[in-house]
């Protein structure tokens, strides 16, 4: 009996636990759009998107992020041995809560902090 009790015990703390992670998330979010003038921003995005690809190296796609919040992240290109690959890009998203940066992979609701870099809603 005590053993049914704690595995439920620890069900309700894992379900309160993923839910209040994912209510956290994107609720007061917007699209954002780099400051110009930042030199540092663009390297800023780069190593988080290495950080959270976890690829030593990135290719970003074609966009300018003082315009646009989507950001495409290349596969690698295929090695020697392969013809074509079935790797896709990947989407990530520039987000703001109004005072900070965040990105946020597109279909996903975590956020991962820009420290450093000022953006203005899209």
């Amino acid at each position: 009996m005590k053993r049914r009790t704690t595995r439920a015990v620890c069900a309700a703390l894992i379900a309160l636990c993923v839910g209040a992670c994912q209510t956290v998330g994107s609720a007061a979010v917007q699209p954002a759009v780099l400051l110009e003038g930042q030199a540092s921003a663009l390297e800023t995005v780069k190593q988080t998107l290495v950080e959270l690809t976890q690829q030593g190296r990135i290719t970003l796609g074609p966009g300018d992020l003082t315009r646009k919040s989507l950001i495409t992240v290349l596969p690698p290109p295929p090695g020697p041995y392969e013809g074509n690959s079935p790797s896709m890009p990947t989407y990530f998203e520039l987000v703001t809560d109004g005072e900070r940066c965040y990105l946020r992979e597109r279909g996903k609701d975590a956020l991962h902090q820009l420290p450093g870099v000022s953006c203005k809603v899209e």
